[in-house]
């Protein structure tokens, strides 16, 4: 009997990753994972590494990116801490950059706290979906 199907090789495979550099392997692989764990865990894993890179451009709009020395600068990075955010309806474990003023006040992230309002719930579109 013919055989009308070839099996391919799947393109999505660890072994096709090599060639790139390794934090995008790990990004890749971290997708992937959630992938197999259905649409609104891949959605929240694509979300999440968004939010990151959101929060960093802004800490860096504000302090200037990292390793420029400016004496005149109005703000510094201050580590750290843990927060949370509401994609989708659920609450989830994020760490937040922290930046201060100069003379020591904290310095709200806009990007953050909008990620963080549960107003912005998945309403019954999302539930629709998910």
């Amino acid at each position: 009997m013919p055989v009308y199907h070839k099996k391919a090789k799947n393109p999505i495979s660890p072994e096709s990753f090599s060639n790139l550099p390794d934090h995008v392997q790990v990004s890749l692989r971290e997708a992937i994972g959630s992938a197999k764990d259905g649409l609104l865990a891949l959605s929240i894993t694509v979300g999440l590494n968004v939010l990151k890179a959101m929060m960093e451009a802004e800490v860096a709009e504000i302090v200037e990116p990292k390793g420029k020395h400016n004496p005149n600068r109005q703000a510094v990075r201050h580590g750290s801490e843990k927060g949370s955010v509401v994609p989708g309806g659920r609450k989830v474990a994020v760490r937040r950059p922290r930046v201060r003023t100069t003379d020591g006040r904290e310095v709200r992230l806009n990007t953050y706290e909008a990620f963080q309002d549960e107003r912005l719930r998945c309403g019954s579109y999302c539930q629709m979906w998910f």
